[in-house]
């Protein structure tokens, strides 16, 4: 195997491979890059896979010998990428590398290409989607994907692919992110295909994604538990995560009683300064909805440290009363860092059901669904302080889902995978300046400031 080929090419299309390379490979072989070129073609195939997650990508070259070779991937890639930018000379020879450049020469030893595992080939369904789309799809709802390893299910998106449409959607019980667009061309649905893609494959995607052409379309094709996204010169394969993805869209409200408009970056804004006086540790804030001076108000309240007021314009969509919600912050703000547009729109009912927040625009269907926590303030009798709760039953404080619904001891969570467990409601009680997360049926109070 004997070939000429530009550094920055080679050193970028390795860096790129390198990813599907796990830090600690089960098998010496799979801690390897397959490096495999055509003369027919001129092109340099650069595989990796770990069984699980594989990227495969090609790059020009001159090709003087066919020829195949696995050689150590950390040390390749860092052995290239110091090269001087030139034109570099790769010849194999009984498993030993040399690469030659203009300043001198490096050897490295490699293994046995035939020890390499071959990439899946999926035959079954073929979706194509425009690049672009898919990159924003992803960004707009693997935030929301859950990082827990109980809750395997939800450790990445939820596709579903019809032959007109698609949908992408991610939840960790505290929020859910929802993408959807058209299809330009599908083969062999039916009626609808559904996959979950693992957290870490589609953070790959995503970078890949975002240095491939607007233009470009991908193509994914799936069969048998394997999903392979092709882009140009690139294609990224991972195995898909088994069991049945939460019925989020029965959580979705068909009717709001308040909407409003405002500026994203300075709704933004406001709710990172006010956040810094915020409790550190549950983070809450409270929002008024001023319909009558057109104005939302953003407070909050800590005993240790003080207290934080900020207000910004709003316009009133669908709303003719003052409305009153309470936040955990970060949710908030995960929400609007992942909105590309200049407006959104906040939509909701009561105090205790979800909040649905839209980018105003944007070039795919998004919302983003955010459960609230719900502040109630008490006043004192004869030393004795009376707190209004809210019942479960009273309560649409949960993410429905068609497994189980489950409140944890973190005062926003509402998700779980375990078996049926009657859901109960956060609040969060205030009495002068304390603080008490509470939650009916339990006696024990969270002191948080």
């Amino acid at each position: 195997m004997k070939l000429t080929i530009s550094q920055p090419e080679l050193a970028e299309a390795l860096t790129t491979a390198k990813c599907a390379v796990s830090a600690k490979p089960t098998h010496p072989i799979l801690g390897t890059l397959l490096l495999t070129c055509n003369s027919k073609t001129n092109r340099l195939n650069i595989t990796a896979f770990d069984l699980s997650f594989g990227i495969h990508t090609q790059c020009d070259c001159n090709v003087e010998n066919e020829g195949t070779v696995a050689l150590p991937a950390k040390l390749l890639t860092e052995v290239v990428s110091s090269l001087p930018p030139n034109e570099i000379t790769l010849n194999v020879e009984n498993e030993l590398a040399i690469i030659t450049h203009s300043n001198g020469e490096c050897r490295i030893l490699g293994m046995d290409s035939q020890e390499y595992p071959e990439l899946p080939e999926p035959i079954g369904t073929t979706i194509k989607i425009p690049a672009a789309k898919l990159r924003s799809a992803i960004e707009s709802t693997l935030f929301a994907a859950s990082r827990e390893e109980t809750k395997q299910v939800l450790a990445g998106v939820h596709f579903k692919f019809s032959p007109t449409t698609w949908e992408a959607a991610a939840t960790d019980g505290h929020r859910l992110a929802v993408a959807s667009g058209t299809i330009d061309s599908a083969e062999d649905i039916a009626s609808e295909a559904a996959i979950n893609v693992p957290y870490q494959a589609l953070i790959e995607l995503e970078k890949i994604l975002s240095n491939v052409s607007e233009t470009s379309d991908c193509t994914i094709n799936i069969d048998n538990g394997i999903a392979v996204f092709n882009l140009p010169n690139i294609r990224v394969i991972s195995r898909l995560i088994e069991g049945e993805y939460p019925k989020y869209s029965s959580l979705m409200p068909q009717y709001f009683q308040h909407e409003f408009t405002t500026g994203r970056k300075a709704f933004d804004g406001a709710l990172k300064r006010v956040g810094i006086i915020a409790d550190k540790k549950d983070k809450i804030v409270k929002i008024e909805f001023d319909n009558t001076n057109l104005q939302a108000t953003i407070s909050t309240e800590s005993q240790d440290v003080g207290s934080a007021t900020e207000s910004v314009v709003i316009k009133s969509e669908n709303s003719s009363q003052n409305f009153e919600i309470g936040f955990n912050i970060k949710y908030l703000n995960d929400a609007l860092k992942f909105i590309s547009t200049d407006e959104v729109m906040i939509k909701a009912n009561k105090p205790t059901s979800p909040v649905i927040i839209n980018p105003v625009g944007g070039i795919l269907n998004q919302l983003i669904l955010v459960m609230p926590v719900q502040i109630i303030s008490t006043q004192s009798k004869e030393s004795t302080q009376e707190t209004t709760e809210v019942s479960t039953e009273e309560s649409e404080n949960t993410i429905a889902t068609n497994e189980t619904i489950a409140t944890e001891s973190d005062s926003n969570t509402y998700l779980d995978n375990s078996s049926n467990i009657e859901p109960e409601v956060p609040v969060i009680t205030k009495t002068g300046a304390d603080v008490t997360t509470k939650t009916k049926g339990r006696k024990k109070k969270l002191q948080v400031a």
